[in-house]
């Protein structure tokens, strides 16, 4: 049923802050190097404007690096940025130990 209470328990969990760098550093990874700003748009599933102040924060911290490829920016994952990634998948993997499982989130809630 719509608006019961149950599906808000199996609703995925917003995305933190640091989830968002992660997934902006995945999908440069992906692209090996020519990851323009839209095809990063959509892998990470957030608009361009938004990314922007993203890509910029990363750029900032030394886990991205730009080049110009036919007059326009492309971006590549650095070894500290895969640094990030590497320590962050073993934090999330620590954290998902210690959740409880929805159905007792869903419980707590009532």
């Amino acid at each position: 049923m719509i608006g019961d209470r149950s599906d808000r328990t199996t609703a995925p969990r917003r995305r933190e802050l640091s989830d968002l760098y992660a997934t902006v550093l995945e999908v440069v990874k992906r692209y090996r190097g020519v990851a323009r700003i839209t095809r990063v748009s959509y892998g990470a599933g957030m608009p361009v404007d938004r990314l922007r102040t993203f890509v910029d924060r990363l750029l900032a911290l030394g886990l991205l690096r730009t080049e110009e490829l036919d007059g326009r920016p492309v971006y590549d994952i650095t070894a500290r940025g895969q640094e990030f990634l590497d320590t962050y998948w073993k934090m999330r993997a620590y954290v998902e130990v210690l959740e409880p499982p929805l159905e007792e989130r869903g419980r707590r809630r009532r």
